[in-house]
């Protein structure tokens, strides 16, 4: 087999040559010459690794550094406990990032691992960067009696949080974290030190999970400054929240079948009939240099069903929302869509809602900033208004009896 970077003829390319040869692992070197680790990864290197690592001896007392790191990590919702290993993975696209965690790691006795499967659902060789070390090294590293350690530094764990797990979209900055406590805080940690806004959100994923977003683009800018010191240090991470790249328009499709009424409508839409409803959501941004995405499309699909479409399916729309009880037409449902996704998703450009193959609505509402400014449209509020009633008019629905009038002597 000739290795396609220094061209030396072996019996086989691994990562011990790699490293020597360019600096690659094994799976770097499949995606730069477009090979499918089927071919470069031998029977016997299928889940080699599954026995206990070697592994660094750990340190009796980590450093802040290192504390801050796992800390941040944990919060980011990469660290697991797999029987006696710890593990922290990560993806090849950010594989020096993964690294510059394990020059600080390593005080725990982690190292790196690049293990080989086969993957039943992929059915194809698959590979695996983590870094493991046992975890009865990594609890006895916190678990010293008579030894008080002040918590790591917030803004160090935070940008090791950031760093790992934040999206931004359309200048605003959100962050899925494993539990609400941890959300709660980021939020008061936050905006009671530094006066930096986050809002909390439903998770994208259920109720275990937790999501925060800064409050307004301001708050976004003003933390990435506040971090840009630490983010610049950690490899490939500047790029992602600061470097400008080429912007695109994704678009997901959603189904839901539901019924309606148009009240007061002149013709058949006034009674019950219900039909499939085809919605488009688009979102346009910046291509992310680390995920190669806009917003990814699961995150995009599982919002768009938990605001939306759990709400819709199989429902009377008019009964659904109380902005809609009055007109469920297709230019009111786009409304209140956009209403319930902008917070989740600030870089929402237009819907297109299809009641029919040959009738649908297009519609792009405010963007986030202005819907924070201006509030829910007063389109579908009318009903809601408080002074709704008051007009003395009403009193024409129930007039007072007319006085009796003095019958007139005719003498």
């Amino acid at each position: 087999m000739k290795c396609l970077d220094c061209g030396a003829t072996l019996e086989r390319i691994d990562t011990d040559h790699l490293l020597g040869c360019c600096g690659l692992t094994l799976q770097e070197y499949a995606i730069r010459h477009h090979l499918p680790l089927d071919l470069l990864v031998g029977p016997d290197q299928i889940e080699a690794s599954r026995q206990m690592p070697r592994c660094p001896v750990p340190l009796r007392y980590p450093s802040d550094q290192a504390r801050a790191v796992l800390r941040g990590l944990q919060l980011a919702g990469r660290v697991a406990e797999e029987g006696e290993l710890t593990v922290i993975a990560g993806e090849v696209r950010t594989l020096d990032l993964m690294l510059w965690d394990l020059s600080w790691l390593q005080e725990y006795g982690f190292r790196f691992q690049q293990d080989y499967g086969y993957g039943d659902q992929a059915h194809r060789v698959v590979a695996r960067n983590r870094l493991v070390a046992p975890t009865a090294h990594v609890r006895r590293a916190h678990g010293y009696p008579g030894c008080p350690v002040p918590p790591p530094e917030l803004l160090d764990v935070l940008s090791v949080c950031v760093a790992h797990a934040a999206i931004l979209q359309a200048g605003y900055l959100f962050l899925e974290l494993p539990e609400h406590r941890d959300g709660a805080f980021v939020r008061d940690e936050m905006l009671n030190r530094h006066g930096i806004g986050f809002v909390e959100l439903d998770g994208a994923d259920g109720a275990e999970q937790v999501l925060v977003r800064t409050s307004t683009t301001d708050d976004t800018a003003r933390l990435l400054g506040l971090l840009d010191g630490r983010l610049a240090a950690m490899p490939g991470v500047a790029e992602r929240f600061g470097a400008m790249g080429p912007h695109a328009t994704v678009v997901k499709e959603l189904v839901f079948d539901a019924a309606h009424f148009i009240t007061d409508h002149p013709a058949k839409c006034s009674n019950l009939h219900g039909g499939r409803y085809v919605l488009h959501v688009k979102v346009h941004d910046r291509i992310d240099p680390v995920t190669g995405c806009v917003v990814d499309y699961g995150y995009l699909k599982r919002v768009v069903n938990r605001r939306v479409i759990e709400r819709f399916d199989h429902h009377t729309l008019n009964y659904a929302a109380p902005e809609l009880a009055w007109r469920s037409s297709t230019e009111m449902l786009c409304v209140f869509i956009w209403e319930q996704l902008i917070d989740y998703l600030p870089g929402l450009q237009e819907l297109q809602l299809f009641e029919t193959t040959q009738s649908w609505c297009t519609y792009a509402g405010p963007d986030l900033a202005e819907f924070q400014r201006c509030g829910p449209s007063p389109l579908q509020g009318y009903f809601a208004d408080g002074m709704l009633g008051s007009s003395p008019l009403r009193k024409l629905i129930h007039p007072e009896p007319a006085p009796a009038l003095r019958a007139v002597d005719q003498r």
